[in-house]
Formats: structure tokens, sequence, C-alpha cells
């Protein structure tokens, strides 16, 4: 397997591996055992192509742990792990699934560990996707923000409602191959923190997206200060600095790290059809 990095921060493509082979060979721990520790080191690995069915798209995930929950989206009916990410061509003013900046369910109690994207149809300009690593906007965060996050008890706080609580149906019902049932459960909430050890690479991170943190809390700031921290830490984490933008080709499979990147689905390729296959990894609680 080479490794040739994308950036000097973030993404790595990696070549010389068929992983639907590897999957019925002897070696599959060790070339999963690879692709974690060039997550580790990258955050984002893209693997071009790899044909990949929804099955094995499956099986290969659970080499890196047990499933996600996937709240709110519907899957495959035959394989209920499976996500069919889909915007026809005649689609074109409808939103974009992931169009802004986020990390994953990053709600749930346990947020997805890595997700798996493997494209099947995608356009041939456009549809790109941008990642941004968090570890790299906590190292580079400006010292008075550091300071002011820089406590004990500072947490976001994660919520789905402005993504799929009911005020959002008429919104997903733009994308009619896709399932996706809003509900008032969205519009709970919880806290995770804001500064993090990561599990496996032991590095720092600042677990932050705009999406579903809609608020900061255990901070030494009035409701104002609160709110003009969260628009900067975006602002901040977002930055050109730390990302890294791929370009889809179909059979590519990108695999990426939920607990050290966000991540922004391009919204320009109306009047193209666009189709990938996404599972999730079950992750532990942040700490």
């Amino acid at each position: 397997m080479d490794v040739e990095p994308l950036t000097g921060v973030i993404g790595a493509r990696l070549t010389g591996v068929d992983l639907a082979k590897e999957l019925r060979g002897p070696a599959i721990d060790d070339v999963v055992a690879s692709l974690g520790a060039a997550l580790d080191d990258h955050c984002v690995v893209v693997l071009p192509g790899q044909d990949l069915a929804p099955d094995a798209q499956v099986e290969l995930s659970h080499h890196f742990g047990p499933p996600a929950e996937t709240p709110f989206v519907g899957t495959m009916a035959d394989q209920p792990e499976v996500i069919r990410v889909i915007k026809e061509a005649e689609e074109a003013d409808a939103f974009n699934f992931g169009g802004a900046w986020h990390s994953d369910f990053s709600f749930l109690p346990s947020p997805p560990s890595y997700t798996l994207l493997h494209a099947i149809d995608v356009p041939t300009t456009g549809g790109d996707t941008v990642f941004t690593s968090m570890v790299a906007a906590l190292e580079q965060l400006p010292g008075d923000m550091r300071t002011a996050i820089d406590k004990p008890g500072s947490r976001g706080v994660h919520t789905a409602r402005d993504a799929y609580s009911p005020k959002l149906q008429a919104l997903h019902d733009g994308l009619g191959s896709m399932d996706i049932r809003t509900d008032d459960s969205a519009n709970e909430a919880l806290e995770h923190p804001l500064l993090c050890t990561h599990p496996t690479s032991g590095r720092p991170v600042l677990f932050f997206n705009q999406t579903y943190v809609r608020d900061l809390t255990g901070l030494d700031l009035d409701e104002h200060a609160t709110a003009l921290l969260r628009h900067r830490l975006h602002d901040h984490s977002t930055d050109h600095r730390f990302t890294v933008r791929h370009r889809w080709r179909n059979g590519d499979l990108v695999i990426w790290d939920n607990r050290a990147t966000q991540h922004l689905a391009v919204n320009d390729y109306g009047g193209q059809r666009r189709e990938l296959h996404r599972t999730t990894v079950q992750g532990t609680v942040p700490a």
C-alpha cells in the first residue's frame, strides 16, 4: 500500500490495494490496521478504483468496528447499514445532503468514529467534498480563543434541531430518492467536551462543528461573547489552511475520521446525478 499525502496538513491517497480482493484473503486485518494508521496520520484517506458491492462495504466497515446508528436517514432495504446518498439530475434546486460543515451525527452520545463513502455515480464536474483537520485547527487556534475554551468544563451543546427537526421536513423532501424523516427527537441536546484526546492517535482535537454545536457551555463568558466565540471557532476551523478538497471519480472510496475532521459536500453540480454509498462505524463517548 503506497501512501501519498495530499496536503501538508490533511489527507492521503492510498494505492496498491484492492479491498474487494483483500476481504477474501487472510491479511484483511493487517490491511485495516494499515488503514487505521494512515487515518491517525492523515485523518482522511482516498482509495481510488475500488469495486465494492454494498455488502462488501458493510463487511469492510465491520473490520473497523460495529455499525453506528443512522438516525433520521433511511437506509437500503436489503442493507440496513448503507445510506444511499443520492441527488438526481432533475433535483438541481434541492439542498445537498451534507451540504454544511459538520461531523457526522456528532449529536449522538457516542458519535461515529469513521465514515466510509463509496462513489457509485458521480458528476463529471462538481460535487466535491471538502475536509478540514480539527487537529491542525486546534494547533493553530489563536491564543485568546484557546484561553476561552481551555477549561475543564468547556463543552459544546450538540443537537440535530436545525438539521432534522420537523421544521426541516420540506427541505429534505426535495431529495426524492432519499428517505429522510424528521421528528421531535431532533430537538434533544447533549454536551461533549470541546477539547478531546483522540482515542487512537492520542492527539488533541477540537471537537466542534457549527451544524450540530448550537451553543457552548462551561465558559467564563456572557451570552453575547459565547455566541461570538462559536462563530469564530467555525470561521477558524474551516479556514483553507486546514483543508483538502476531494474531486470524486466513480470507484473512489474515501474514509475519514469524524473525531478529527469536519466535512462539507459542495452543491455545484446542478443537472447532474450523484450517488454514493455511506456506512459509519460506532465510536466512543468523546473524552
